[in-house]
């Protein structure tokens, strides 16, 4: 049994856990049939709404399932699904209502995780009066003057990076990119982070990196299809499960053995800061959590430092209560989202945009000689940075074609109308970003990748809710300006000392150069992207 239902994480599951599950399952299942075919509301409120499979968001292409119902049935539509009420809706104006001027309706991620990590204590997931305070506590720790403290840790592993691929190209070796990266976003994290003083892109073996990666808990086999069918069908008796079972790995997403690594880690590191912070020491260069700790001890004076709505977005809807400072478990919970999230979106956007290259050395050349041209110092100063135009053109039509987040949610929290659309209290809606991104009407030719589109002047010619990869409003993403840092040292460093390309070695192989991904999830190749490297003539003068 412990076989079929591939518990990784912890001991078999026992037979009467199974027989449970099944008996509760047999019910839930009838009682979602009738939930999904039963009328719907939306009819009422005068919104289209298909009728759907009950088990349609089972299906093997979720994207392409769904870009066909966007296509069918227009730019908004209602269903029903385990959430609830649904609406999908890629309609510019309804996500500025949505996003921006009704935000205060719209402040809670429609997705839970219902874990016994303080993962679930982070960010991403707070809701209401406490994703406030957390906001307004950690935006000052991610300004543009903080990020400066931190960029020569950066650059350190940007250069890491190239000399690791350097060693490829010297010996005609293909580079497995999606985990080359990984390792040097990784690297990054874990120094930029906590302050640790590793070096993981030329380790085979690496703790830190392994449980980052293993972060979110994949059951396989029976286990997946138990797991899934029953998160579906009923999310209250998942959390009943969850509670009952706590210490069954199939009822948490997070990694237990993760989970237990970076809280062992990160209690062990806030410790010592605080004792070093209490003895008056400086440390030598600043992390994020030396910034955050130190926010934390404002917000208990009363003296935190506030971000500008330039920096952050949030700012107009602070709170105007007095804050209460973030508990240990919080706390843990942001440093576990910097590890996850910092770690795996990085890694998968300088992978495409690697590869984007590789594809295109026209435009790789273009990138070359712009970087040759304006970045005359090293490490690269910030103002350098900030003159690649063209480079940041480049990242932003690889985040439009491969964006690592294919879909975000929004809950209602009172019944409102837009536009004659009513979204009634409690609905969640889903905007699924790969389609708004892949728009042909938006996008002409979207299939060909195009830095051009982000001049501005072609900018200006589209709606602001075009470009979506990071979301829009007061809960826009944080560490955005942090992966644009990251991902322009990385290209400064490889660029000028090396040409990326595709030959019969690598996969794709330069006569296809097509990669497919898996139809669910984050995004993911369905095969490992391997990728070249070549040293460029005057290599060792840059």
């Amino acid at each position: 049994m412990a076989t079929s239902l591939d518990t990784q994480d912890s001991p078999g599951v026992s037979a009467y856990v199974t027989y449970f599950l099944a008996a509760v399952i047999g019910l839930l299942v009838f009682y979602y049939y009738k939930k999904m075919t039963q009328g719907d509301e939306w009819i009422r409120l005068g919104v289209k709404c298909p009728r759907l499979s009950p088990f349609f968001f089972f299906g093997e292409d979720f994207r392409k399932s769904m870009s066909s119902l966007l296509d069918q049935y227009g730019d908004t539509f209602g269903t029903r699904s385990r959430f609830g009420v649904s609406l999908f809706t890629t309609n510019f104006d309804l996500l500025r209502h949505i996003f921006i001027k009704d935000f205060n309706n719209f402040v809670d991620r429609g997705s839970d995780i219902v874990s016994h990590s303080p993962f679930a204590e982070s960010l991403f997931f707070a809701k209401g009066s406490n994703w406030r305070r957390h906001r307004q506590i950690i935006s000052p720790t991610f300004t543009s003057g903080k990020l400066k403290l931190i960029a020569k840790i950066i650059e350190k592993s940007a250069e890491n990076l190239t000399s690791h691929l350097e060693r490829f190209a010297k010996n005609g070796e293909t580079v497995p990119i999606k985990e080359t990266t990984g390792r040097f976003t990784c690297e990054v994290i874990a120094k930029t982070g906590f302050g640790l003083d590793v070096s993981f892109i030329d380790e085979k073996e690496s703790e830190f990196v392994d449980h980052a990666k293993k972060f979110l808990y994949n059951a396989h086999g029976l286990g997946r299809f138990i797991v899934q069918l029953l998160f579906f069908i009923h999310p209250t008796a998942f959390k009943l499960c969850n509670k009952v079972f706590r210490n069954t790995q199939l009822f948490d997403p997070v990694s237990l053995r993760s989970n237990e690594y970076f809280r062992t880690v990160l209690n062990t590191t806030v410790a010592q800061r605080r004792e070093t912070r209490r003895q008056g020491e400086r440390k030598r260069h600043v992390d994020f959590l030396d910034l955050l700790l130190a926010a934390n001890e404002a917000v208990k004076s009363g003296h935190l430092e506030t971000a500008t709505e330039e920096e952050d977005t949030a700012v107009s809807w602070k709170s105007k209560k007095a804050l209460k400072e973030l508990t240990d478990e919080e706390i843990l919970g942001h440093s576990m989202l910097i590890i996850f999230a910092g770690q795996e979106t990085t890694a998968t956007a300088l992978q495409m945009c690697l590869y984007s290259l590789a594809c295109h050395q026209d435009i790789q050349d273009t990138v070359y000689q712009e970087i040759m041209s304006k970045v005359k110092s090293v490490p690269p100063s910030p103002d350098e940075l900030t003159s690649l135009t063209y480079t940041e053109c480049v990242l932003n039509e690889t985040l439009r074609m491969y964006p690592p987040v294919p879909i975000v949610t929004r809950k209602a929290k009172e019944t409102k109308t837009y536009n004659g659309v009513t979204i009634p209290k409690g609905a969640i809606v889903q905007v699924p970003f790969f389609y708004i991104l892949m728009d042909p009407k938006v996008w002409p030719e979207p299939d060909k990748f195009r830095p051009e589109r982000f001049f501005p002047e072609e900018v200006e010619k589209r709606d602001p809710m075009a470009f979506v990869c990071f979301g829009h409003g007061p809960r826009i993403c944080l560490g955005m300006r942090l992966a644009y840092l990251e991902l322009k040292e990385a290209l400064v460093y490889i660029v000028r000392k090396l040409k990326v390309v595709l030959n019969d070695q690598t996969e794709p192989k330069r006569d296809v150069a097509k990669v497919e991904f898996t139809p669910q999830g984050l995004l993911t190749p369905a095969k490992p992207i391997r990728l070249a490297f070549e040293l460029r003539e005057n290599a060792t003068n840059n």
